[in-house]
């Protein structure tokens, strides 16, 4: 017979449905919703093989890390349509591997924007959780995505290869940098600018300064919308378009 603590609640993390669904308990599960068929990675907090003392991530931060991975994903598929719009002649030699590259230069500093901006809202004890399940969120909503296409035969390992890695990478190349994000100065300008000069090397255009200011600027203007929503008390994302 099945008992209460074998199994736990957890809510469903988009946004537009919130269902409560019933999983096993101290696993880490790909959990799909079945009334809005999202697809998410549940952490349960464990220690050795033990429930450890910790809270699970709170409902609201869950809630919040998922619909900043959305917010992240749409900030960067914009940014490389401007980009497209504003360097058309380097654009359009770029094949589908160079553009992915692009995206994922743009969801790199993403990662570390939103651990920056994440400091003044998370508590502590919740922070590294919290930046795991902005992981988890961003790897769980490419693979939905490339699922619905791709059909049953789909494998999602590729996606959370790049994904771990660009979260790693990221960190390691702009975290030298130190400044207070939610403010501007030297030191931040020059963060974006290795951020604008990465994304022109990327698309082999190194140097090009309409390549460089415009990147600069997309991830600049992306720092007040992650402020945004981590503020907000229900965790709903601004328009991803808001930052153009």
């Amino acid at each position: 017979m099945d008992t209460a603590d074998q199994f736990e609640i957890v809510s469903c993390p988009n946004a537009h449905c919130g269902q409560q669904l019933r999983i096993p308990a101290g696993e880490v599960l790909l959990v799909t919703c079945p009334t809005c068929r999202t697809s998410f990675t549940h952490r349960p907090g464990k220690n050795n093989g033990e429930r450890d003392q910790r809270q699970h991530l709170s409902p609201e931060l869950q809630r919040k890390a998922w619909t900043l991975g959305e917010l992240m994903l749409g900030i960067s598929q914009e940014s490389v349509t401007l980009l497209r719009r504003q360097a058309p002649a380097i654009a359009g030699k770029l094949d589908r591997k160079k553009e992915w590259e692009v995206y994922i230069e743009f969801l790199k500093v993403l990662f570390n924007m939103a651990d920056r901006v994440a400091t003044f809202y998370v508590p502590i004890n919740e922070y590294l959780q919290f930046l795991d399940a902005l992981e988890d969120a961003v790897i769980d909503q490419m693979n939905n995505a490339f699922r619905k296409q791709a059909g049953p035969a789909y494998d999602d390992v590729p996606v959370k290869v790049s994904i771990a890695a660009a979260f790693d990478t990221g960190q390691k190349f702009y975290q030298p940098h130190q400044f207070m994000v939610t403010e501007e100065g030297p030191e931040r300008d020059r963060y974006l600018k290795k951020f604008g000069e990465a994304v022109a090397t990327t698309m082999n255009a190194r140097g090009n300064t309409t390549i460089v200011t415009t990147a600069s600027m997309c991830a600049g203007s992306s720092i007040a919308a992650i402020k945004a929503l981590l503020e907000s008390a229900e965790g709903r994302s601004p328009s991803p378009t808001a930052h153009a």
